[in-house]
């Protein structure tokens, strides 16, 4: 059984981040809660999952990136899977600049989206 990620510290954190209104407070808070390693990781999974997102072939992704293929592969299993931190993270920030997702992304995520809930749902029933 998977451990459970939500609990009373989690939480705390995630209401400290909420709290912080401007990005120079956010980066602050990272700078001193992460190390610059885990602060990289998580700058290059949020930059290979806008990529992902775009339709960017994984080869593609670990030229850009750096990032290597298991990880890719488990931000793409975030973004079909997941809770769509990611996919709330993505749109607000293409609205903030005013990037319009490709016709093409928004069906693709959609559908492996509903792919994965048929898969669930499969699965549940056996």
């Amino acid at each position: 059984m998977a451990e459970k990620i939500e609990n009373h510290l989690t939480e705390q954190l995630c209401e400290a981040l909420a709290c912080l209104k401007q990005k120079q407070q956010v980066a602050n808070f990272l700078e001193d809660v992460c190390t610059i390693s885990e602060y990289k990781a998580l700058a290059q999974r949020f930059e290979v999952a806008r990529l992902l997102d775009e339709g960017i072939k994984y080869e593609e992704i670990v030229e850009r990136t750096g990032a290597s293929t298991a990880t890719i592969s488990r931000v793409k299993r975030c973004l079909v899977y997941g809770k769509d931190g990611y996919e709330v993270a993505l749109e607000h920030l293409q609205k903030k600049h005013h990037i319009t997702r490709s016709p093409k992304a928004v069906l693709r995520a959609k559908y492996e989206k509903e792919r994965a809930q048929r898969k669930r749902a499969v699965q549940e029933n056996d």
